[in-house]
């Protein structure tokens, strides 16, 4: 019975803890489409461009955007490649999306060592990560000069703060806000490149399930197929059997 009691415990808190740094504001759905290549793509260009510099893909590797989001290798290593190994030699398009920042450097800069995102669309989900990235308004009390709406005091600076412009709340609820400078792209505009950003990391968390998409669909061929020459067999078989 003790034992029951303690599980009962660990089922209905650990959840509470898992997500304790987010805010209970409702998550905004983001529409994610693996098959539109075009929007890896610019996903793609968004992270590598923005992100990369802190936080890793230590999954994945550069060739894999060849097959998957219709990438050529040289359009990778001139676009999508910007760093060199420890003897300065250009990293190779086989290799990890790593980036070359000194960890207690960046520990001491932002307090806590930007996280490897390779998995952060299946551990938080996209719906998470879409309102996220789309939460940050200017707040001068942080070091940063920035916070988040869905994760209060999160270490991190508004990074696309040049393309979505700045904006600042104007109630205490955090439910709306208002431009008090504008980016290199409109509300729609930002909306549509936060979408492509997700669908790429979505991507990166599951590389496989585009493969899976592929080969599935000539699995269920196959079995409907078989199950109609199974029927047509057992029709032979029992046709004399009265």
């Amino acid at each position: 019975m003790n034992k029951f009691i303690i599980f009962l415990f660990f089922l209905f808190t650990f959840p509470q803890f898992s997500f304790g740094a987010s805010s209970s504001i409702d998550l905004r759905q983001v529409q994610v489409d693996l098959s539109n290549t075009s929007s890896l793509q610019r996903g793609a260009k968004i992270y590598v461009n923005n992100c990369l510099g802190c936080h890793t893909l230590k999954y994945q590797r550069y060739v894999k955007l060849v097959d998957h989001l219709g990438l050529d290798k040289s359009t990778i290593e001139q676009n999508l490649i910007f760093t060199t190994d420890q003897n300065g030699e250009r990293t190779k398009i086989g290799s990890l999306m790593i980036n070359a920042v000194n960890k207690s450097h960046s520990k001491e800069a932002f307090g806590v060592m930007p996280p490897d995102l390779t998995l952060i669309a299946r551990s938080r989900g996209p719906d998470w990560l879409y309102t996220f990235l789309l939460s940050f308004y200017k707040d001068e009390s942080r070091p940063l000069g920035a916070n988040n709406a869905l994760y209060p005091n999160v270490n991190m600076p508004h990074v696309l703060w040049w393309m979505e412009g700045v904006k600042e709340p104007v109630d205490s609820e955090l439910s709306n806000f208002k431009y008090i400078s504008s980016g290199s792209m409109s509300v729609n505009e930002y909306e549509k490149s936060i979408q492509d950003l997700v669908n790429f990391l979505t991507y990166v968390s599951e590389p496989a399930k585009l493969e899976r998409y592929t080969i599935g669909f000539w699995v269920v061929l196959f079995l409907v197929l078989f199950s109609f020459v199974a029927y047509l067999l057992k029709v032979e078989y029992w046709k004399d059997v009265k």
